[in-house]
């Protein structure tokens, strides 16, 4: 086990959050979103990704934060079989964290609905939290993308 985590370190608004690298398959700029009608509150569309139709997921909506509109940029993971956009407003770095930086997320933030708050790195920049990819959708939620996939493929 390595003694640092390499996350993506990207912004929403004025917050930090960060995903591992190894559940990243790509970063892209400036993508068509297409409109999905009647799509959870959470899909803003879908992308055509290199010949795949990606559904593209709102943090912000998820997070409950102001949404001043489509996200510049997308971090393109894979979970559960299934690829996902998640739209950001910037992908800051691609850096090394110790691990002696990185603490757990605090137990009275932590309950049934919010498991994807993994950990906390506290670095010079200001706090960084680490989101656990495979959490972040819900039954209900994973259900909808899949469905929303394959009925456009």
């Amino acid at each position: 086990m390595a003694d640092y985590i390499k996350p993506v370190i990207f912004k929403l608004n004025d917050e930090m959050f960060g995903i591992d690298i190894n559940r990243v398959q790509g970063i892209e700029k400036e993508i068509q979103v297409v409109p999905v009608p009647n799509a959870t509150t959470y899909i803003n569309g879908i992308i055509n990704l290199r010949g795949e139709v990606v559904p593209v997921y709102s943090l912000k909506k998820k997070f409950n934060m102001p949404d001043t509109g489509v996200s510049e940029n997308s971090i393109i993971v894979r979970m559960n079989g299934i690829a996902l956009a998640l739209g950001v407003d910037a992908v800051l770095e691609i850096n090394d964290i110790p691990k002696e930086k990185i603490v757990q997320m605090p137990s009275m933030l932590k309950s049934a609905e919010l498991q994807y708050l993994d950990r906390v790195a506290n670095l010079d920049s200001g706090l960084v939290i680490l989101l656990d990819i495979d959490k972040l959708l819900t039954e209900e939620e994973l259900h909808r993308v899949k469905t929303i996939t394959e009925s456009v493929q």
